[in-house]
Protein backbone atom coordinates (compact mmCIF):
# COMPACT_ATOMS: atom_id res chain seq x y z
CA UNK A 1 0.00 0.00 0.00
CA UNK A 2 1.08 3.57 -0.55
CA UNK A 3 1.50 4.17 3.18
CA UNK A 4 4.53 1.91 3.35
CA UNK A 5 6.33 4.07 0.80
CA UNK A 6 5.46 7.37 2.44
CA UNK A 7 8.31 9.32 4.05
CA UNK A 8 8.80 9.01 7.78
CA UNK A 9 7.67 11.72 10.17
CA UNK A 10 10.21 14.45 10.89
CA UNK A 11 11.64 14.96 14.38
CA UNK A 12 9.46 17.09 16.58
CA UNK A 13 6.23 16.08 14.86
CA UNK A 14 5.05 13.86 17.73
CA UNK A 15 2.89 16.66 19.08
CA UNK A 16 0.70 16.36 16.02
CA UNK A 17 0.15 12.63 16.31
CA UNK A 18 0.64 11.60 19.92
CA UNK A 19 -2.92 11.88 21.22
CA UNK A 20 -3.83 11.03 24.79
CA UNK A 21 -5.03 7.39 24.42
CA UNK A 22 -7.97 8.04 26.72
CA UNK A 23 -8.99 11.27 25.05
CA UNK A 24 -11.95 11.50 22.66
CA UNK A 25 -10.11 14.27 20.78
CA UNK A 26 -7.73 13.96 17.83
CA UNK A 27 -5.07 16.41 16.72
CA UNK A 28 -4.46 17.30 13.07
CA UNK A 29 -1.18 18.81 11.81
CA UNK A 30 -1.61 22.33 10.51
CA UNK A 31 -4.62 24.58 9.99
CA UNK A 32 -7.99 22.87 9.85
CA UNK A 33 -8.84 24.74 6.64
CA UNK A 34 -5.92 23.15 4.80
CA UNK A 35 -6.79 19.66 6.04
CA UNK A 36 -10.40 20.06 4.92
CA UNK A 37 -9.22 21.06 1.44
CA UNK A 38 -7.04 17.99 1.09
CA UNK A 39 -9.63 15.62 2.60
CA UNK A 40 -12.40 16.91 0.27
CA UNK A 41 -14.51 18.12 3.19
CA UNK A 42 -16.64 21.26 3.09
CA UNK A 43 -15.23 24.31 4.86
CA UNK A 44 -18.67 24.68 6.48
CA UNK A 45 -18.36 21.33 8.26
CA UNK A 46 -18.47 21.50 12.06
CA UNK A 47 -15.63 20.08 14.13
CA UNK A 48 -17.86 17.12 15.08
CA UNK A 49 -18.34 16.30 11.40
CA UNK A 50 -14.68 16.32 10.37
CA UNK A 51 -13.65 12.76 11.28
CA UNK A 52 -16.94 11.13 10.20
CA UNK A 53 -16.73 12.85 6.81
CA UNK A 54 -13.07 11.91 6.51
CA UNK A 55 -13.96 8.28 7.19
CA UNK A 56 -16.76 8.40 4.63
CA UNK A 57 -14.50 9.91 1.95
CA UNK A 58 -11.77 7.35 2.60
CA UNK A 59 -14.21 4.45 2.39
CA UNK A 60 -16.06 5.79 -0.67
CA UNK A 61 -13.28 7.50 -2.63
CA UNK A 62 -10.01 6.31 -1.11
CA UNK A 63 -9.68 2.82 -2.52
CA UNK A 64 -10.25 0.92 -5.71
CA UNK A 65 -10.08 -2.84 -5.81
CA UNK A 66 -7.60 -5.04 -7.65
CA UNK A 67 -9.08 -8.47 -7.14
CA UNK A 68 -9.60 -8.74 -3.38
CA UNK A 69 -6.90 -6.23 -2.52
CA UNK A 70 -7.73 -2.55 -1.89
CA UNK A 71 -5.59 -0.17 -3.95
CA UNK A 72 -5.26 3.49 -2.84
CA UNK A 73 -6.63 6.09 -5.25
CA UNK A 74 -4.82 9.29 -6.17
CA UNK A 75 -7.03 11.16 -3.70
CA UNK A 76 -5.90 8.98 -0.80
CA UNK A 77 -2.23 9.03 -1.81
CA UNK A 78 -2.25 12.84 -1.85
CA UNK A 79 -4.03 12.95 1.51
CA UNK A 80 -1.43 10.65 3.06
CA UNK A 81 1.38 12.70 1.56
CA UNK A 82 -0.21 15.89 2.87
CA UNK A 83 -0.21 14.57 6.45
CA UNK A 84 3.55 14.04 6.21
CA UNK A 85 3.98 17.38 4.46
CA UNK A 86 2.05 19.17 7.22
CA UNK A 87 4.14 17.52 9.92
CA UNK A 88 7.32 18.76 8.28
CA UNK A 89 5.94 22.29 8.32
CA UNK A 90 4.80 21.80 11.91
CA UNK A 91 8.37 21.03 12.92
CA UNK A 92 9.47 24.35 11.38
CA UNK A 93 6.68 26.20 13.19
CA UNK A 94 8.08 25.11 16.54
CA UNK A 95 6.21 24.92 19.87
CA UNK A 96 4.44 28.25 19.23
CA UNK A 97 2.96 27.01 15.96
CA UNK A 98 4.12 30.00 13.87
CA UNK A 99 6.33 30.01 10.78
CA UNK A 100 8.41 33.22 10.60
CA UNK A 101 10.70 34.32 7.76
CA UNK A 102 12.36 37.75 7.92
CA UNK A 103 15.25 37.26 5.49
CA UNK A 104 16.25 35.34 2.40
CA UNK A 105 18.58 33.11 4.41
CA UNK A 106 15.82 32.13 6.83
CA UNK A 107 13.60 31.13 3.89
CA UNK A 108 15.84 28.33 2.57
CA UNK A 109 14.72 25.54 4.99
CA UNK A 110 11.08 26.48 4.45
CA UNK A 111 11.42 26.51 0.66
CA UNK A 112 12.95 23.04 0.77
CA UNK A 113 9.99 21.66 2.72
CA UNK A 114 7.56 23.41 0.37
CA UNK A 115 9.24 21.84 -2.65
CA UNK A 116 10.60 25.10 -4.10
CA UNK A 117 13.95 26.77 -4.75
CA UNK A 118 15.10 30.23 -5.78
CA UNK A 119 15.06 30.76 -9.54
CA UNK A 120 16.14 34.41 -9.14
CA UNK A 121 18.14 35.75 -6.18
CA UNK A 122 16.50 37.70 -3.36
CA UNK A 123 15.68 41.28 -4.18
CA UNK A 124 13.04 43.18 -6.14
CA UNK A 125 12.95 40.50 -8.85
CA UNK A 126 13.17 37.42 -6.63
CA UNK A 127 11.27 34.35 -7.89
CA UNK A 128 10.88 30.69 -6.93
CA UNK A 129 10.33 27.53 -8.94
CA UNK A 130 9.37 23.97 -8.09
CA UNK A 131 12.19 21.63 -7.11
CA UNK A 132 10.00 18.76 -5.88
CA UNK A 133 6.78 18.39 -7.88
CA UNK A 134 4.88 16.44 -5.22
CA UNK A 135 5.67 18.83 -2.38
CA UNK A 136 5.08 21.86 -4.59
CA UNK A 137 1.67 20.53 -5.58
CA UNK A 138 0.72 19.91 -1.94
CA UNK A 139 1.86 23.43 -1.05
CA UNK A 140 -0.46 25.01 -3.61
CA UNK A 141 -3.35 22.57 -3.22
CA UNK A 142 -3.46 22.96 0.56
CA UNK A 143 -3.65 26.74 0.28
CA UNK A 144 -0.23 27.68 1.62
CA UNK A 145 0.35 31.47 1.07
CA UNK A 146 3.33 31.12 -1.27
CA UNK A 147 2.72 34.57 -2.78
CA UNK A 148 3.14 36.24 0.62
CA UNK A 149 6.42 34.36 1.13
CA UNK A 150 7.64 35.49 -2.31
CA UNK A 151 6.85 39.11 -1.42
CA UNK A 152 9.07 38.76 1.65
CA UNK A 153 11.92 37.52 -0.54
CA UNK A 154 11.47 40.66 -2.68
CA UNK A 155 12.04 42.88 0.33
CA UNK A 156 8.51 43.06 1.68
CA UNK A 157 7.41 42.74 5.27
CA UNK A 158 8.39 39.57 7.24
CA UNK A 159 6.39 36.44 6.45
CA UNK A 160 4.32 35.21 9.43
CA UNK A 161 2.01 32.22 9.09
CA UNK A 162 0.20 30.40 11.89
CA UNK A 163 0.75 26.66 11.51
CA UNK A 164 -0.15 24.83 14.71
CA UNK A 165 -2.20 21.77 15.46
CA UNK A 166 -6.00 21.57 15.14
CA UNK A 167 -8.20 19.52 17.44
CA UNK A 168 -11.44 17.71 16.53
CA UNK A 169 -13.63 15.34 18.60
CA UNK A 170 -13.67 11.59 18.00
CA UNK A 171 -16.11 8.73 18.48
CA UNK A 172 -14.87 6.63 21.45
CA UNK A 173 -11.31 6.77 22.77
CA UNK A 174 -8.54 7.09 20.22
CA UNK A 175 -6.71 4.14 21.78
CA UNK A 176 -9.63 1.84 20.93
CA UNK A 177 -9.17 2.54 17.22
CA UNK A 178 -5.38 2.68 17.01
CA UNK A 179 -4.97 -0.53 19.02
CA UNK A 180 -7.25 -2.30 16.55
CA UNK A 181 -5.06 -1.09 13.68
CA UNK A 182 -1.88 -2.19 15.46
CA UNK A 183 -3.33 -5.66 16.12
CA UNK A 184 -4.19 -5.91 12.43
CA UNK A 185 -0.62 -5.04 11.44
CA UNK A 186 0.81 -7.68 13.79
CA UNK A 187 -1.53 -10.29 12.31
CA UNK A 188 -0.26 -9.56 8.80
CA UNK A 189 3.38 -9.13 9.92
CA UNK A 190 3.41 -5.48 8.91
CA UNK A 191 4.93 -2.49 10.62
CA UNK A 192 3.22 -1.23 13.74
CA UNK A 193 0.24 0.96 12.92
CA UNK A 194 0.25 4.74 13.37
CA UNK A 195 -0.46 6.43 16.68
CA UNK A 196 -3.04 8.86 15.36
CA UNK A 197 -6.64 7.97 14.58
CA UNK A 198 -6.51 10.01 11.37
CA UNK A 199 -3.62 7.87 10.11
CA UNK A 200 -5.49 4.70 11.03
CA UNK A 201 -8.60 5.83 9.14
CA UNK A 202 -6.77 6.73 5.93
CA UNK A 203 -4.95 3.41 6.04
CA UNK A 204 -7.88 1.02 6.51
CA UNK A 205 -11.15 1.26 4.49
CA UNK A 206 -12.87 -1.25 6.78
CA UNK A 207 -12.03 0.78 9.83
CA UNK A 208 -13.21 3.93 8.08
CA UNK A 209 -16.54 2.38 7.19
CA UNK A 210 -17.09 1.30 10.78
CA UNK A 211 -16.21 4.78 12.04
CA UNK A 212 -18.64 6.37 9.58
CA UNK A 213 -21.36 3.93 10.66
CA UNK A 214 -20.89 4.49 14.39
CA UNK A 215 -20.74 8.28 13.98
CA UNK A 216 -24.37 8.22 12.79
CA UNK A 217 -25.64 6.07 15.64
CA UNK A 218 -26.97 6.97 19.06
CA UNK A 219 -23.92 7.67 21.35
CA UNK A 220 -25.28 5.53 24.20
CA UNK A 221 -25.82 2.64 21.81
CA UNK A 222 -22.32 3.07 20.34
CA UNK A 223 -20.82 2.85 23.83
CA UNK A 224 -22.85 -0.28 24.52
CA UNK A 225 -21.77 -1.94 21.27
CA UNK A 226 -18.10 -1.15 21.89
CA UNK A 227 -18.20 -2.54 25.42
CA UNK A 228 -20.23 -5.63 24.48
CA UNK A 229 -18.79 -6.65 21.12
CA UNK A 230 -15.52 -4.72 20.82
CA UNK A 231 -14.37 -2.91 17.69
CA UNK A 232 -12.64 -5.99 16.29
CA UNK A 233 -15.94 -7.84 15.90
CA UNK A 234 -17.81 -4.72 14.80
CA UNK A 235 -15.43 -4.23 11.85
CA UNK A 236 -16.82 -7.41 10.25
CA UNK A 237 -20.32 -5.95 10.64
CA UNK A 238 -19.37 -2.51 9.29
CA UNK A 239 -21.22 -2.81 5.92
CA UNK A 240 -24.50 -3.72 7.65
CA UNK A 241 -24.07 -1.06 10.32
CA UNK A 242 -23.28 1.50 7.62
CA UNK A 243 -26.50 0.85 5.69
CA UNK A 244 -28.91 -0.13 8.44
CA UNK A 245 -27.41 0.54 11.88
CA UNK A 246 -28.38 4.16 12.50
CA UNK A 247 -31.84 3.23 13.85
CA UNK A 248 -30.61 0.63 16.36
CA UNK A 249 -31.07 1.92 19.90
CA UNK A 250 -30.31 0.21 23.23
CA UNK A 251 -31.93 1.59 26.40
CA UNK A 252 -31.98 0.13 29.92
CA UNK A 253 -30.67 -3.23 28.75
CA UNK A 254 -33.21 -3.68 25.92
CA UNK A 255 -33.33 -2.91 22.22
CA UNK A 256 -36.01 -0.30 21.49
CA UNK A 257 -37.75 -2.04 18.59
CA UNK A 258 -40.26 -0.53 16.13
CA UNK A 259 -43.72 -0.93 17.61
CA UNK A 260 -42.49 -0.59 21.20
CA UNK A 261 -42.77 -3.18 24.02
CA UNK A 262 -46.01 -4.58 22.54
CA UNK A 263 -44.06 -5.69 19.45
CA UNK A 264 -41.15 -7.35 21.24
CA UNK A 265 -42.66 -10.84 20.98
CA UNK A 266 -43.19 -10.39 17.23
CA UNK A 267 -39.61 -9.24 16.71
CA UNK A 268 -38.31 -12.15 18.79
CA UNK A 269 -40.20 -14.53 16.52
CA UNK A 270 -38.90 -12.95 13.31
CA UNK A 271 -35.30 -12.20 14.31
CA UNK A 272 -34.75 -15.31 16.41
CA UNK A 273 -33.68 -13.55 19.62
CA UNK A 274 -35.38 -11.39 22.20
CA UNK A 275 -34.92 -7.59 22.31
CA UNK A 276 -34.43 -8.10 26.05
CA UNK A 277 -31.14 -9.79 25.15
CA UNK A 278 -29.40 -7.06 23.11
CA UNK A 279 -26.18 -8.98 22.25
CA UNK A 280 -28.06 -11.93 20.78
CA UNK A 281 -30.76 -9.77 19.15
CA UNK A 282 -28.32 -7.36 17.48
CA UNK A 283 -26.08 -10.19 16.27
CA UNK A 284 -29.02 -12.00 14.68
CA UNK A 285 -30.44 -8.76 13.30
CA UNK A 286 -27.21 -7.80 11.54
CA UNK A 287 -26.27 -11.25 10.22
CA UNK A 288 -29.57 -12.88 9.26
CA UNK A 289 -30.45 -13.37 5.58
CA UNK A 290 -27.53 -11.47 4.06
CA UNK A 291 -28.58 -8.18 5.65
CA UNK A 292 -32.26 -8.23 4.60
CA UNK A 293 -33.48 -8.56 8.17
CA UNK A 294 -31.48 -5.45 9.07
CA UNK A 295 -32.89 -3.64 6.02
CA UNK A 296 -36.43 -4.57 7.09
CA UNK A 297 -35.83 -3.39 10.66
CA UNK A 298 -34.31 -0.12 9.45
CA UNK A 299 -37.23 0.63 7.12
CA UNK A 300 -39.86 0.05 9.81
CA UNK A 301 -37.85 2.10 12.32
CA UNK A 302 -38.30 5.14 10.07
CA UNK A 303 -42.10 4.94 9.98
CA UNK A 304 -44.55 6.77 12.25
CA UNK A 305 -45.87 5.25 15.47
CA UNK A 306 -49.20 4.46 13.79
CA UNK A 307 -47.44 2.76 10.87
CA UNK A 308 -45.21 0.76 13.22
CA UNK A 309 -48.29 -0.41 15.10
CA UNK A 310 -49.85 -1.59 11.86
CA UNK A 311 -46.75 -3.41 10.56
CA UNK A 312 -45.95 -5.18 13.85
CA UNK A 313 -49.48 -6.22 14.89
CA UNK A 314 -50.34 -9.92 15.03
CA UNK A 315 -48.74 -11.95 12.21
CA UNK A 316 -48.07 -9.07 9.85
CA UNK A 317 -44.42 -8.60 10.81
CA UNK A 318 -43.53 -12.14 9.73
CA UNK A 319 -45.85 -12.11 6.70
CA UNK A 320 -44.43 -8.88 5.30
CA UNK A 321 -40.86 -10.02 5.89
CA UNK A 322 -41.49 -13.23 3.98
CA UNK A 323 -42.83 -11.14 1.11
CA UNK A 324 -39.69 -8.97 1.17
CA UNK A 325 -37.22 -11.83 1.50
CA UNK A 326 -38.80 -14.14 -1.07
CA UNK A 327 -37.63 -17.72 -1.43
CA UNK A 328 -33.97 -16.87 -0.89
CA UNK A 329 -32.05 -13.93 0.58
CA UNK A 330 -30.19 -13.15 -2.62
CA UNK A 331 -28.62 -10.89 -3.70
CA UNK A 332 -27.09 -9.61 -0.50
CA UNK A 333 -28.45 -6.40 1.03
CA UNK A 334 -24.95 -5.18 1.97
CA UNK A 335 -22.74 -6.03 -1.02
CA UNK A 336 -23.34 -2.96 -3.23
CA UNK A 337 -21.78 0.46 -2.65
CA UNK A 338 -25.25 1.93 -2.03
CA UNK A 339 -28.35 0.50 -0.38
CA UNK A 340 -29.84 -1.96 -2.90
CA UNK A 341 -33.53 -1.28 -2.17
CA UNK A 342 -34.26 2.33 -1.13
CA UNK A 343 -37.86 1.87 -2.31
CA UNK A 344 -38.46 -0.32 0.74
CA UNK A 345 -38.21 2.76 2.98
CA UNK A 346 -40.52 4.73 0.68
CA UNK A 347 -43.08 1.93 0.62
CA UNK A 348 -43.19 1.68 4.41
CA UNK A 349 -43.12 5.38 5.25
CA UNK A 350 -45.68 6.38 2.62
CA UNK A 351 -48.31 3.87 3.71
CA UNK A 352 -51.44 5.85 4.55
CA UNK A 353 -53.81 4.61 7.25
CA UNK A 354 -57.41 5.53 7.95
CA UNK A 355 -58.78 6.37 11.38
CA UNK A 356 -59.27 2.70 12.21
CA UNK A 357 -55.65 1.92 11.43
CA UNK A 358 -56.29 0.10 8.15
CA UNK A 359 -54.35 0.89 4.94
CA UNK A 360 -55.89 3.34 2.50
CA UNK A 361 -55.46 1.85 -0.98
CA UNK A 362 -55.77 4.31 -3.89
CA UNK A 363 -58.72 3.14 -6.00
CA UNK A 364 -59.69 0.41 -3.56
CA UNK A 365 -58.64 -3.23 -3.17
CA UNK A 366 -60.71 -4.40 -6.14
CA UNK A 367 -58.78 -2.14 -8.53
CA UNK A 368 -55.45 -3.58 -7.41
CA UNK A 369 -56.70 -7.14 -7.73
CA UNK A 370 -57.72 -6.34 -11.28
CA UNK A 371 -54.29 -4.86 -12.03
CA UNK A 372 -52.55 -7.97 -10.75
CA UNK A 373 -54.96 -10.33 -12.49
CA UNK A 374 -54.22 -8.62 -15.80
CA UNK A 375 -50.54 -9.38 -15.28
CA UNK A 376 -50.96 -13.16 -15.41
CA UNK A 377 -49.33 -13.16 -18.85
CA UNK A 378 -46.31 -11.19 -17.69
CA UNK A 379 -42.83 -12.49 -18.54
CA UNK A 380 -41.90 -12.19 -14.88
CA UNK A 381 -42.54 -15.37 -12.91
CA UNK A 382 -42.80 -13.33 -9.71
CA UNK A 383 -45.53 -11.11 -11.20
CA UNK A 384 -47.43 -14.16 -12.52
CA UNK A 385 -47.32 -15.78 -9.07
CA UNK A 386 -48.76 -12.66 -7.46
CA UNK A 387 -51.42 -12.49 -10.17
CA UNK A 388 -52.52 -16.02 -9.33
CA UNK A 389 -52.59 -15.22 -5.60
CA UNK A 390 -54.63 -12.06 -6.22
CA UNK A 391 -57.68 -14.21 -6.95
Amino acid sequence: MAWANAPSNPPGADAARGNDPGSPNVTLPGPLRAFLRMAAISQQATSQQVLPLLARNVEMEGYGWHGKKPVPTEFLILLQEYLHHARRLLSLAGPRGVIRVASCKEAQPLLGVLGYKMSRPCGPHAAVEASNSTRAFLTIDSGFPLTALTNTLRGGKPFVYSFGISTVPAVLKTSDWTQLEQDRDKKWNQKTGPDNLVDALVRDPGLSRLYWALSRMDPETVSYLEQTFGLRKLVSLAPTLDFYGSEICVRSGRVAVPGGPAAEASWKSVVGASPANPPAFITRLLTKDNGWMAAYYDALSRTSIAQQTYFTRRRRLRMFYRALRGHKASPSAVRPVFRPDPNLVLLATRLRLDRSGKPRLPGGLAAWKTILTDDRRSKSREVRNWAERAR
